[in-house]
């Protein structure tokens, strides 16, 4: 630690003598990187699970496309509520991510029902975990940026 120490002092010290600055990894200088809409964009791969109406145990698999502007679209690729299965079902929706990579979004299907998350955006964008906000849901769900998705890049 001592020999860091001196090398870091060497560095701003020889920095300031040519009218360089250095910027050292401290918490304070990562604590600067703030995000926005623009942190969550591209498609991700959702999946979780929880309960609904408190008692029926639910789980999905989704992709969904995060434009970076606050607009979403997804498929809901299949979808299991007590034990009855869905397929492909249609979102769309709203988000908003704050400085500090927490964000909300409002999901709604085609058949007009609603699903509204908090949650948070990390590892640069490329992963994201939320939680349904809804009354008497315990919906948990964790997505990843998936690269090879050109049909959701429109």
């Amino acid at each position: 630690m001592k020999k860091f120490t001196s090398l870091a002092t060497l560095m701003l010290c020889v920095s300031s003598a040519f009218g360089t600055s250095v910027i050292l990894n401290t918490p304070q200088a990562r604590a600067e990187k703030v995000c926005s809409n623009k942190s969550l964009q591209g498609a991700y791969a959702i999946q979780g699970g929880g309960f609904l109406n408190k008692t029926e145990p639910a789980a999905l698999n989704a992709l969904n496309n995060y434009d970076g502007r606050g607009k979403v679209t997804g498929t809901i690729l299949v979808r299991s509520v007590a034990g009855t299965i869905t397929t492909n079902i249609a979102t769309q929706g709203t988000y908003q991510v704050k400085s500090d990579c927490s964000f909300t979004v409002s999901f709604t299907r085609v058949d007009g029902t609603t699903a509204n998350y908090s949650g948070l955006v990390f590892d640069n964008g490329n992963k994201v975990s939320y939680t349904q906000t809804d009354p008497n849901t315990i919906i948990n769900l964790k997505g990843e940026k998936v690269y090879n998705a050109r049909h959701m890049d429109r």
